[in-house]
């Protein structure tokens, strides 16, 4: 609108001046060596405004001449540069989409249209990597490394193909580079801690959580657990050296820094047993049971009575569950001190509960339930189903790694498999049964029948120990483990309720 306004008055100011100068014609005359020039003011006017533009031309042509041939090679310059970025940029999106080919050949229009060596080392050892080509990826990696502006970029990128190549040493010695030139960068601080961790060097480490807990690079949690974790790895490194005393020192700290930590309570408490202060390892022992009962702690309490015979170490894990008796592991641990020690009717007392509720029986307690009906009983046709029923159930409980499965018996700061730390916990390994759900919990014939008192006399089970009784077992184990594909038989119409797993005084 303004500028609408801006040309009506400049419009109107030149009427206005062609009107006036159309009323007063006059005269202009120039004497000039002797040449006598005379015309209207109009036409000077004109003749005026010609010479004006000429040499506006004049002057814009000039320019041309002077900056012309500069300005054609910047014009093309940024041409290049524009299709330089745009094949950087289709690169980029070849080696996002997994197109090795097409990255590779734009990274090669890249390096040629782009003067821009970061850039294009990036995308060529990407493009190399995603070819395959590590050598090359090496090479544009190390390349990237020679520049102060690329190389914490290069530093990646090698420390990644290292942990590839599974060489730890030079992963930890690029880890440690690119600390120093970025200590507050999250990757850096997560990789150098766990290559440390994994090298053994938990001094290091230790110092890399702190710093990074300072610097609120990882929570107070996390802080407190990598302490802990450092701590106790410590230990165990000073326990395999044999620095005893060391080896309590830290592993009494890692413990205070983890109270619930299993593995180090059990550490712990092996060392206070072996320097001779069983009192401390009993309230030990016996604070974390209460807590968190684990099948990892009763050897550790069993090993303050090495020479005591079954019986005894029975009556020792008395001790021990006293926080948690009903507790399943509690159940399981003395119903295994019971068959050992021929306590029959203890152990089916212990082990009525998975009886009544057979979904809660995992593997280790049905094999117990087997067990107990072969010493009591003498009856494998019922101890044969409860090794069907444990071999369909998926494993226990053990430490397994939360990222690649795997799973053992031992704790770990480092998964052996995929080299992931702190990944470890202690849960039911990844599985399914093999049979349907309704016909492991509905399985038949569970228990022998009661006997009626017209009944033979039962035979009573021959001397127990813990060797023949894995001999006597072994071919009902294999029987079973055979059959677990198959489909366990349906529940007769009249099934038997069983009121109590123990054995009655009548029946021995």
């Amino acid at each position: 609108m303004l500028r609408a306004v801006v040309i009506f008055v400049l419009l109107a100011a030149l009427a206005a001046a062609g009107a006036w100068f159309a009323d007063h014609p006059g005269i202009v005359a120039v004497d000039w060596r002797g040449y006598r020039i005379e015309t209207s003011v109009a036409v000077l006017g004109l003749a005026v405004l010609v010479l004006v533009a000429l040499a506006i031309v004049l002057h814009g042509l000039w320019r041309w001449l002077l900056t012309g041939p500069s300005s054609y090679g910047a014009w093309r310059r940024e041409g290049k540069r524009r299709r330089g970025y745009e094949a950087l940029s289709r690169g980029l999106v070849a080696v996002a989409a997994g197109d090795a080919g097409e990255a590779k050949k734009l990274a090669k229009r890249t390096a040629v249209l782009l003067n821009d060596p970061p850039l294009t080392l990036l995308l060529s050892a990407q493009a190399a990597q995603l070819d395959g080509d590590e050598a090359g990826a090496q090479a544009h990696f190390e390349a990237m490394c020679e520049r102060p502006e690329t190389e914490f970029l290069g530093l990646r990128g090698l420390l990644v193909q290292a942990r590839r190549r599974g060489d730890d040493a030079e992963a930890l010695r690029l880890a440690r580079r690119a600390y120093e030139l970025r200590p507050d960068t999250p990757w850096v601080v997560q990789e150098l801690f766990g290559l440390e961790a994994g090298s053994g060097h938990w001094v290091e480490a230790r110092a890399v959580s702190d710093r990074a807990a300072k610097q609120k690079l990882i929570g107070e949690d996390e802080g407190r657990r990598r302490r802990g974790l450092s701590l106790f790895g410590e230990a165990q490194a000073a326990e395999a050296r044999g620095e005893s005393k060391q080896a309590l020192a830290l592993a009494r700290k890692a413990h205070e820094w983890l109270p619930d930590f299993v593995p180090a309570t059990a550490l712990l408490a092996r060392l206070q047993i072996a320097a001779g202060d069983n009192r401390r390892a009993r309230r030990l022992l016996q604070d974390a049971w209460r807590r968190q009962p684990h099948p990892q702690l009763a050897p550790v309490w069993l090993a303050m009575t090495p020479d005591a015979d079954a019986a005894a170490r029975l009556k020792a894990l008395d001790k021990l569950v006293v926080g948690a008796p009903e507790h399943a592991e509690s159940r399981l641990a003395l119903a295994a001190a019971a068959l050992e020690a021929h306590e029959a009717e203890r152990a089916g007392a212990l082990l009525q509960p998975f009886v009544d509720d057979p979904a809660s029986a995992g593997r280790r307690a049905c094999r117990l339930v087997a067990e107990w009906l072969e010493m009591a009983h003498g009856d494998a046709a019922a101890a044969g189903t409860w090794l069907r029923r444990a071999a369909a159930l998926p494993e226990d409980e053990a430490w397994v790694c939360g990222v690649c499965g795997h799973h053992g018996l031992e704790w770990s700061a480092l998964c052996p498999d995929c080299g992931s730390f702190d990944a470890i916990d202690w849960r039911p390994p990844a599985g399914a049964s093999t049979l349907p759900v309704e016909a492991i919990v509905a399985a038949p014939e569970l228990l022998p029948p009661q006997q009626s008192e017209s009944a033979a006399e039962p035979t009573k089970p021959p001397p127990h120990d813990v060797g023949q009784a894995t001999i006597e077992a072994e071919p009902i184990i294999a029987n079973a483990e055979a059959e677990a594909g198959a489909e366990v038989d349906a529940v007769p119409h009249e099934k038997r309720r069983v009121s109590a797993i123990a054995p009655t005084a009548t029946e021995g």
